[in-house]
């Protein structure tokens, strides 16, 4: 499992673009000066970037700003609408909102984080503008994420300890699981009973029920989970209800994995 640059080679001048990129997508937008004193290039250097990048449609300039181009949406709906994981599960995910009535998340690990593929709100889901913006991060942790947690929960130990050993176990609420004992503990049960929770970990409020979505020799490619607010979300919903629902619609996308055109 790769979590990062394991070579060590990589070009200078690309390295500098993606930068100031990914400072553009950060802030929201920069001016010249801005991205001069964050990125401790030259300005001429970061105009000649910013230049280069506007050309190609990556960067825009509104006034003394600049800020990602629109060329992005197009890459960005290529990189997805490519993925078969994608099209086999697009369809499934808002059939699962319809019926749980809440949010729907799929999701893949990429490079030791979560990336969510596709989304889904139901006619009661709540938070729809947090995980919207959820979106936009590039730093998702798999283990405060309920189908993060049934992605590990499929990954050899050594791979889960890479991940830890590269991305930790940050907090984000109290109740963030951080000791790697206790996850790998979690994780095990995980494996037993064939799906995974977050309860508040992520947010307090909400908790969540994840299940793996596995291709036909048992390697697990993503996960798929359903969110909702606590006082929704205990008891038999959490335990049994949801996970079955949960399980129906992950079957049938993996049904859908090995009949699409790849």
């Amino acid at each position: 499992m790769r979590t990062g640059n394991e070579d060590g080679r990589k070009i200078g001048a690309v390295a500098r673009s993606l930068e100031i990129l990914e400072i553009l997508r950060r802030r929201g937008g920069a001016t010249l000066a801005e991205l001069e004193a964050e990125s401790d290039l030259s300005k001429g250097s970061v105009f000649v970037h910013l230049e280069t990048l506007a050309d190609g449609g990556f960067v825009t300039r509104r006034g003394d700003q600049y800020v990602l181009g629109r060329r992005f949406i197009s890459f960005g709906e290529r990189v997805r609408n490519s993925a078969p994981l994608f099209r086999a599960g697009k369809d499934q995910v808002d059939a699962l909102a319809r019926e749980s009535e809440e949010c729907v998340h799929l999701i893949v690990e990429d490079n030791g984080l979560e990336t969510i593929l596709y989304e889904a709100f139901g006619s009661r889901a709540v938070g729809q503008e947090f995980f919207v913006k959820n979106r936009e991060e590039t730093s998702r942790h798999l283990h405060y994420s309920a189908a993060g947690k049934s992605i590990l929960a499929g990954l050899d130990r050594e791979d889960v300890e890479d991940i830890i050993d590269c991305r930790g176990l940050p907090e984000r609420t109290t109740e963030t699981i951080t000791d790697a004992d206790e996850l790998f503990a979690e994780l095990d049960d995980v494996r037993e009973s064939g799906y995974a929770t977050n309860e508040q970990e992520d947010i307090l409020g909400i908790q969540a029920v994840g299940v793996p979505i596995r291709d036909a020799e048992g390697t697990t490619l993503g996960g798929l989970s359903i969110s909702a607010p606590t006082s929704r979300l205990q008891g038999d919903q959490l335990t049994e209800e949801m996970p079955t629902l949960l399980r129906e619609h992950a079957n049938i996308i993996e049904v859908n994995l090995q009949t699409i055109d790849i």
